[in-house]
């Protein structure tokens, strides 16, 4: 009797919150392994083995959770192999099951970005922003926020740009990309000087990665290109560079390939300059 009592509660409460659906909510434990295997595909760049497993996901498991875990899974898998628009559908299927599902509005602003679609991303990464400002995981907004700057820095919107760089890096303040973005920003207004204290700021925090120090070099290269007065020609710099900045220039190379930068172009001027 208690049990056909709370099934006629149920029922009424369905249909005053005009919000259930048919078929089960959460999903089963095999389906929760199989999603787990997919993610760690995704997280170590396996993008064709983690589709397999979506897809695999998406057949098996009819619970709502599942479905939208495995479109968002799935849309990563897509965005990685570089196929956006699959992406941005299956983005979209895991959003028809939950219009507020943060992973699958991600991999659709990734989606967008990948198509070109700079407005549309730029919109869904701050609804995003909405959606999780009582989200204790920082680090996820923080990334959120360093998507909208790199957007920002594509349309030359460098005001907004920096703001969302530097709300990353209050953020997540460990972040050593934070700082390279920063320093991307700088460089891309020819403020050379800040652009470099930001890339020496990505070492301090990150380590000499092989990633910070390409962006220094190639900062700090366009930086005396616009002292000097020259263009890209490596010989017509090397004949114009005074002696400190030449062996400032060198050592900063030299460091850089040490690290694993292995760049045709730095290894030209490592030739031309550093004789």
């Amino acid at each position: 009797m208690k049990k056909f009592t709370d099934l006629i509660y149920l029922s009424i409460f369905c249909l005053l919150m005009a919000n259930c659906r048919s078929g089960l909510v959460t999903m089963s434990n095999s389906c929760y392994k199989n999603i787990d295997a997919g993610k760690a595909s995704n997280q170590a760049g396996n993008y064709s083995v983690a589709l397999d497993q979506f897809n695999q996901v998406l057949s098996k498991c009819d619970a709502y959770d599942a479905k939208e875990k495995g479109n968002a899974g799935k849309a990563e898998a897509l965005n990685g192999l570089g196929q956006y628009n699959d992406a941005l559908t299956a983005a979209n299927e895991g959003l028809k099951v939950n219009v507020n599902s943060v992973d699958n509005l991600f991999q659709k602003a990734s989606a967008e970005l990948g198509l070109k679609m700079n407005a549309d991303a730029k919109a869904d990464l701050a609804r995003i922003i909405d959606l999780t400002q009582k989200n204790q995981n920082v680090k996820d907004r923080a990334t959120i926020y360093a998507k909208m700057a790199e957007l920002d820095l594509k349309q030359n919107m460098y005001s907004d740009a920096m703001n969302n760089v530097q709300a990353a890096m209050t953020a997540d303040s460990s972040n050593t990309d934070f700082y390279i973005l920063q320093g991307d920003i700088y460089a891309a207004q020819k403020d050379y000087a800040n652009a470099m204290s930001s890339y020496n700021q990505a070492i301090t925090v990150g380590g000499n990665s092989a990633k910070v120090w390409q962006a220094k070099v190639e900062a700090e290269t366009k930086m005396f290109q616009k002292k000097y007065g020259t263009g890209s020609n490596a010989a017509d710099l090397a004949g114009k560079m005074s002696a400190t900045d030449k062996q400032a220039l060198c050592s900063d190379i030299t460091t850089a390939k040490g690290n694993g930068v292995k760049i045709q172009s730095i290894d030209l001027l490592q030739l031309s300059i550093c004789k």
